[in-house]
């Protein structure tokens, strides 16, 4: 009788075990969904500051070439101003909805 006894609390045990093994790695996979949210949001953010850079070099290429301190063709010149204006021409429509 008493090995059967002895076998439950080893069988308890090591259910307990089991358990505290388990909770620990819900914690530990919630950590990791948390933190590969948050490298979500990092890398959209990122991205966006990319965007906005990749913008900011288009005008400043576009400035310096009009300013003739850059070596460039008007060809590039005339396709960013048109560029711009195709957005512009954009927005206005938009507007007008």
């Amino acid at each position: 009788m008493e090995k059967e006894i002895s076998a439950i609390n080893d069988i308890r045990k090591f259910i307990e075990e089991l358990k505290n093994k388990l909770d620990d790695k819900v914690q530990e996979n919630n950590r990791l969904n948390q933190e590969i949210l948050n490298s979500g949001d990092e890398v959209k953010n990122l991205k966006s500051n990319i965007l906005d850079l990749n913008e900011q070099v288009k005008l400043l290429k576009l400035a310096s070439q009009i300013e003739g301190k850059e070596i460039g063709s008007n060809k590039d010149v005339k396709l960013m101003i048109n560029e711009m204006v195709r957005e512009i021409d954009k927005c206005i429509a938009l507007l007008n909805k």
